[in-house]
């Protein structure tokens, strides 16, 4: 594959973004849905080239594809576009990556045609949005699924007729309900995206077409799920070349949970970590007070999922995850699991936890009042949470991210090759920087 260099902040930002996303994947690599998938990719593959992350098995690029990307979406710890709603990596790199791998294409190759992709996608989403999401569909699945077309038929180096037929392809294959949130089809469905787009490439490298009013056109996919809105459209076509979205508002998390809790959660610990050991057990209240949309989705999500019966139900659950981080004074996958979820002293502070809307408040802010049995109070507030775009995290703290989620699961020397590779080896082919990837 020949593609020309990507500027180099944009280059920058693709190798962190897939730092970010090996750290997501091997987070959740043992995560009991992505065993499932696992079994289900490996079942009958005799034969595959493509590897699944971290497992190593080697199965079919489409399977991989779906797998890896609800590997890198089941604990939510990946990055999110803030004004677009889409965590851009997940579909996008796992469809990249088994194609690059399948086709002899390098590291470099793959970051290239990661970038371009994620441009894709972030433009439909530009499309699609604010109505997509208030109809109650994911970004991330539709237009993910386009922006993995596109990045796989720069790996395949498909013409302009036959990456228009992709990216038609793609866009016709569905779209996301919010329905599935607090379930393991939520990362199943991102993980489908990746598949979609992988298989609308290599379909189109066949021969398949696709109507090239797919996306705008009468029935297309903005008209079914979203608004045709020729502004928007404008928007996001006749910006493409002249700006990287992929260098917008991204933010990374720091906390295995959505972005709208991020900042709840460092108000929490903050607020935790000042407060006297012998009155952390005497909360009588949590308000927080935080941007309308939170406050609403934190409304409606509790009283969904009532108590949490799973880790996927804790993790969009808003108040379950400010009542865990007191009681632990952290915020993991741990603070999820059975034993948490069971805590009577957890769940009855999940109970005193409110969110209130502040007009003016943005999602990457957050104010956090705690009253106690005895009357006092204490208050935090912060204008932008540790990884938003306004308090970034920094290339060293997207390597102790990848530290962290990797301790126990590989050793130091296998961690420094993988980030070597990322940052310093652009030319080792594909394959052999997914066989790094492999405990």
């Amino acid at each position: 594959m020949g593609t020309e260099r990507l500027p180099g902040e944009v280059e920058h930002q693709a190798r962190r973004l897939v730092l970010n996303a090996a750290a997501a994947s091997v987070a959740g690599h043992d995560h009991p849905a992505i065993g499932r998938l696992r079994e289900w990719a490996i079942d009958g593959a005799a034969t595959g080239a493509a590897r699944l992350l971290w497992h190593g098995d080697r199965t079919s690029g489409d399977r991989a594809s779906l797998v890896n990307g609800a590997m890198l979406e089941v604990l939510d710890f990946n990055e999110t576009h803030i004004e677009a709603f889409v965590h851009p990596t997940a579909p996008v790199w796992p469809a990249v990556q088994a194609t690059a791998e399948l086709s002899a294409a390098s590291l470099a190759d793959a970051l290239t045609a990661t970038a371009l992709g994620i441009e894709v996608e972030l433009a439909v989403a530009t499309m699609l949005m604010p109505g997509h999401y208030e109809r109650g569909f994911n970004p991330a699945v539709a237009a993910g699924a386009v922006g993995a077309a596109a990045g796989c038929s720069v790996i395949l180096g498909l013409d302009a007729e036959r990456t228009a037929d992709a990216l038609g392809l793609a866009a016709l294959g569905g779209a996301g309900p919010l329905e599935v949130l607090g379930t393991d089809v939520h990362p199943y469905r991102i993980g489908d995206a990746a598949r979609s787009g992988y298989t609308a490439a290599d379909l189109a490298r066949r021969g398949f077409t696709a109507p090239p009013t797919a996306i705008d056109g009468e029935y297309g996919l903005l008209v079914t799920v979203a608004e045709r809105d020729p502004d928007r459209i404008e928007d996001a076509l006749g910006s493409l070349g002249d700006e990287w979205r992929i260098c917008g508002p991204i933010a990374f998390k720091r906390y295995p949970t959505e972005t709208i809790s991020q900042a709840p959660l460092d108000c929490t610990l903050d607020l935790r970590g000042r407060t006297p050991p012998e009155k952390r057990s005497r909360v009588a209240s949590m308000t927080f007070a935080v941007a309308p949309l939170v406050a609403e989705v934190n409304r409606s999500r509790r009283e969904r999922f009532a108590i949490p019966t799973d880790d996927q139900q804790a993790r969009f659950d808003g108040s379950f995850c400010a009542a865990a981080a007191w009681h632990r004074g952290c915020f993991t996958a741990r603070e999820m699991e059975s034993a948490a979820r069971a805590d009577g002293s957890i769940l009855a502070t999940r109970e005193s936890v409110t969110f209130v809307a502040d007009p003016g408040r943005g999602m990457e802010s957050a104010s956090l009042e705690v009253e106690f049995s005895d009357g006092s109070r204490e208050a935090t507030s912060i204008d932008a949470f540790r990884g938003s775009v306004a308090n970034p995290l920094s290339d060293a703290d997207l390597l102790g991210k990848l530290a962290g989620c990797a301790s126990g699961v590989i050793g130091p020397d296998q961690l420094e090759v993988i980030v070597a590779a990322i940052f310093a080896r652009p030319d080792l082919p594909m394959a052999d920087f997914t066989a790094l990837l492999a405990i």
